[in-house]
């Protein structure tokens, strides 16, 4: 299992899947629910960003009874957190964030603050993508305030960043929009994988000054997080709009530059 998150914090998905996999079936061997339910998790998400949402709830609906079982609240928050994500991008964000605020509640009973900002962040991406850009900034504000100020806690201080860019640039404002993706991008090179300088390289590249640089972020993005995303809607807006803006080829050629190059890409100008 750990060798698993190792591969998923560094953009091998296919190698994370296999890892989680067998760490599962030897956890069903002996009977260890809360391995179990570990490794459910990252496996429903690593279905979920294959597009297959239907096998990524079955596997956290598993994963989530087991912990429910054991009562165990930091692990059941992780689970009803990724079951929400995933119903919000099916396109159901009233469900989502009644996870999202269960979630939240287990994390303030159980005084854990990077869990706390991550369902804050959360319920900010039902209500942005809800169209309640002022709701929305609020919990982006809030889970930016909440994050503990340790090393692991980077990679959610990253993504309210960008919830917080994704605001601006649906109220207008995409200069602000793009210095905070810059503030996520930056902050993103001292965490702990390669998952949140993808993050914020698809962030970046829905303000891009052209499409080819979009492009090119949007590849960089692939190459860092080892695969391409077919189920972040935000994402998938950005990927359709640059290709309804250059010809096949030169997209093709800019993503795979940008996938080449990786952090490099995400880095220039």
């Amino acid at each position: 299992m750990g060798l698993g998150f190792r591969a998923q914090f560094t953009g091998r998905p296919q190698e994370a899947e296999e890892y989680f996999a067998r760490a599962l079936a030897g956890y069903r061997v002996t009977g260890d629910r809360w391995g179990m339910a570990n490794c459910l998790d990252p496996l429903g998400l690593v279905a979920h960003a294959r597009g297959d949402s239907g096998r990524a709830l079955e596997l956290l609906d598993e994963g989530l009874a087991y912990m429910r079982e054991l009562a165990v609240p930091e692990e059941t928050a992780d689970l009803l957190r990724s079951r929400g994500t995933v119903l919000l991008h099916r396109g159901d964000p009233a469900a989502a964030e009644t996870h999202f605020e269960e979630a939240l509640a287990l994390a303030r009973g159980a005084g854990l603050p990077d869990k706390v900002a991550a369902a804050r962040r959360g319920l900010g991406d039902a209500a942005r993508l809800s169209g309640d850009l002022a709701r929305a900034r609020v919990h982006y504000e809030h889970a930016v305030q909440e994050c503990a100020a340790n090393w692991f806690s980077v990679g959610e201080t990253v993504r309210g960043l960008i919830g917080l860019g994704r605001t601006a640039a649906a109220e207008g404002h995409t200069e602000e929009a793009r210095d905070w993706f810059r503030q996520a991008a930056g902050l993103a090179v001292e965490g702990p994988g390669d998952l949140e300088l993808a993050d914020a390289a698809e962030a970046l590249a829905s303000v891009a000054g052209t499409a080819e640089r979009a492009a090119v972020l949007l590849g960089a993005a692939a190459g860092l997080r080892g695969a391409g995303t077919e189920a972040d809607p935000d994402v998938v807006r950005v990927v359709a709009d640059v290709r309804a803006r250059l010809s096949p080829e030169a997209y093709d050629q800019a993503f795979e530059r940008g996938r080449r190059q990786r952090s490099a890409a995400v880095s220039e100008r």
